[in-house]
């Protein structure tokens, strides 16, 4: 494995953990704070990152991340292992389950499905009654905590439909937004980021067809709200 570079993205902390490669695809952990794909402000981003890393120009990326959002990733290195990747996600074999501290107390299993616009403009997602993109998913509870007042629940989620910003505007619409998240409701908290994280990944692997699981446990900064501030 060639050496990881650390020139492009300047904080330590910023820079992703490799958790598998071979020829066809690497499987990373994405730090919070990096962005999936570049902006026109041209912020350090995974894209770049892997492009310096790998030495070319292509880098297949079959999923996204929000920018504060941390976890594991799959990127394909070559455009038949993309195209694969992004049918078997579309299929619903590529399969993501995500840990999020929301506010609220949760006690029971939940399974969530709205209808999802999103305006690109201002880009926000909002629920509708008509017209939008189906969003589903299911939540279990795992553990309980206190944020400076606030009652948490860590809630394991598993994403059936793959809509941007679905998880934070799911839980918010029904009462439970997540820790941090003040785009989407959560106003009253100080918390450093969205407490939001991609913590296991599952899919076929492009080639071979084997089914990989690859886990990321919650980082430091996750695991704060378990303690009573």
């Amino acid at each position: 494995m060639k050496a990881v570079p650390t020139v492009f993205i300047k904080s330590v902390s910023k820079i992703p953990k490799i958790l598998f490669e071979d020829n066809h695809l690497i499987v990373l952990s994405k730090p919070s704070g990096l962005l999936s794909q570049g902006e026109f402000r041209g912020d350090p981003n995974l894209v770049d990152w892997l492009r310096s890393y790998w030495g070319r120009s292509y880098v297949g990326l079959v999923h996204r991340l929000d920018r504060n959002t941390s976890g594991v990733m799959v990127v394909a290195k070559r455009t038949k292992s993309a195209q694969r990747l992004t049918c078997a996600l579309q299929e619903g074999k590529l399969t993501r389950s995500y840990l999020a501290w929301v506010i609220g107390n949760l006690s029971t299993p939940v399974q969530w499905t709205h209808l999802l616009n999103k305006n690109s403009v201002t880009n926000t997602v909002e629920v509708v009654l008509r017209g939008g993109k189906t969003a589903s998913l299911t939540g279990i509870p795992m553990n309980y905590g206190n944020w400076k007042g606030l009652e948490l629940t860590l809630l394991k989620l598993t994403l059936e439909t793959g809509r941007s910003h679905q998880i934070r505007v799911q839980a918010a619409h029904e009462g439970f937004p997540l820790l941090g998240d003040r785009k989407y409701g959560a106003l009253q908290n100080s918390f450093s980021r969205i407490a939001l994280h991609s913590f296991k990944i599952r899919f076929p692997h492009p080639i071979s067809s084997e089914f990989l699981e690859f886990e990321d446990p919650l980082p430091p900064d996750l695991s704060k709200p378990i303690k009573i501030h």
